[in-house]
């Protein structure tokens, strides 16, 4: 069984050697909808695959870091990258091109950390993300599944890592904190059981 949570966040970016002049020589913005796709071996205590009010918690921050944000190419001049960095409170900085395939793939691999590095309270079975799905815009979306990051993007991050604004960490909760800074393990809160099911 499959759930879906869909997401939003406006962001900008470059995607460097496209073929589109204005894409790639010009910053743009994006409403980006993100869809993410979970699924797990057996139900929860509530007869669910994730409870969708848990997405709001860690999951929604993280996401959250791209709206109001430049997604920047570490691969940039350092002239670009200084800029941005001085004139922009929110910005990201990638090991990839941000575009919406890459992208796809960073938003896959981040939930499936924060998923496991989640103890769970509820009788939740493994969850795994299936896929992610992001719609750069309303025709168009590059959708990543797992075996994406380990044939394509763990070998492009593999020696690089994503460095975050301290815009954009100062609005992380400690959950979020906790698993993306300290790589530790948070728990979700213990469910009383109303009824047997």
């Amino acid at each position: 069984m499959i759930i879906r949570k869909k997401f939003k966040v406006e962001s900008a970016h470059i995607v460097r050697n496209c073929t589109s002049h204005r894409c790639s020589h010009s910053i743009h913005g994006h409403s980006a909808v993100i869809e993410v796709f979970l699924s797990a071996n057996k139900l929860d205590n509530a007869q669910m695959v994730y409870d969708f009010g848990l997405m709001k918690g860690t999951i929604k921050q993280f996401i959250d870091s791209m709206d109001h944000c430049y997604l920047l190419c570490s691969k940039d001049s350092e002239e670009f990258k200084t800029f941005i960095k001085k004139n922009c409170d929110r910005w990201i900085e990638l090991p990839f091109n941000p575009s919406a395939e890459m992208l796809s793939m960073y938003v896959l691999n981040n939930i499936q950390r924060i998923l496991d590095h989640t103890l769970e309270n509820n009788g939740e079975g493994d969850i795994d993300v299936t896929s992610v799905r992001y719609w750069e815009t309303t025709t168009g979306y590059a959708q990543a599944y797992a075996d994406d990051i380990k044939n394509i993007y763990e070998p492009i991050t593999r020696d690089n890592k994503v460095i975050y604004s301290e815009g954009v960490v100062k609005d992380w909760g400690k959950d979020l904190k906790t698993i993306m800074i300290d790589n530790n393990y948070i728990v979700n809160p213990l469910i009383e059981q109303q009824i047997k099911l």
